[in-house]
């Protein structure tokens, strides 16, 4: 059968080693390394959750509210994932 693998089924079959790096990367659990890491876990929760308390205060309640709250969600688990995450294999360094 081809496709999705199924229930069981290795997940690195027929993958190469840059794309198994790039599987690990993306859906491990990356625990913080130092305490410096998590201090960057911490300040990034913390300056979204202020974000997030002034949105709930300032804006008023409808969908466009609640989505501005929804994409602080994402930013939030995007910014811990960045954070976590090992760089990507030959991907772009620091910066933008």
């Amino acid at each position: 059968m081809t496709g999705p693998a199924q229930s069981g089924e290795d997940p690195y079959t027929g993958l190469d080693e840059r794309q198994r790096y790039e599987l690990d990367r993306r859906c491990d659990h990356h625990p913080p390394v130092n305490l410096e890491q998590a201090e960057r876990h911490q300040r990034w929760r913390t300056a979204v959750k202020t974000l997030m308390a002034e949105a709930m205060r300032s804006l008023p309640a409808g969908r466009e509210t609640s989505q501005a709250l929804t994409a602080l969600d994402d930013a939030l688990m995007y910014g811990n994932a960045a954070i976590a995450r090992p760089p990507m294999s030959g991907g772009r360094r620091g910066g933008h």
